[in-house]
């Protein structure tokens, strides 16, 4: 069960850096299918905050992969991060009625990563 607990941070990490890198590079065209576009400062607030922040959250999970002792806190970093998105984004949906394809794709990345997360958790000794 500890690998799969690596693997889990490895591929979470990986996807936090692929969106990082296209938020950073091209948020508008990222974005645009889910009706996001802005002015030039606010474009740097999405490269920032999308962008930094999944980078930021990428390195992390990485490095818990790489130390046995941060595995755990990775793997509820995971659990807490996707899980978090996934409940507001179902909110969202709720209260807006609105649902596309995009948000479907998101909510199987958000909640299959929670539940693995969680399974790998339920997992470890110690």
């Amino acid at each position: 069960m500890e690998r799969f607990g690596t693997v889990v941070l490895v591929l979470a990490a990986l996807g936090f850096l692929g969106f990082g890198i296209a938020i950073v590079a091209a948020p508008e065209a990222v974005l645009a299918p889910v009706g996001i576009s802005g002015t030039a400062a606010g474009l740097v607030e999405l490269r920032a905050f999308y962008g930094g922040l999944e980078l930021g959250l990428a390195a992390f999970l990485f490095a818990c992969a790489a130390q046995p002792a941060w595995r755990a806190p990775g793997l509820w970093a995971v659990a807490l991060a996707n899980g978090g998105i996934a409940a507001a984004r179902l909110l969202g949906i709720g209260l807006t009625g609105e649902f596309t394809g995009f948000f479907a794709a998101a909510l199987v990345w958000e909640i299959g990563f929670t539940l693995a997360a969680v399974v790998a958790l339920r997992g470890r000794t110690g």
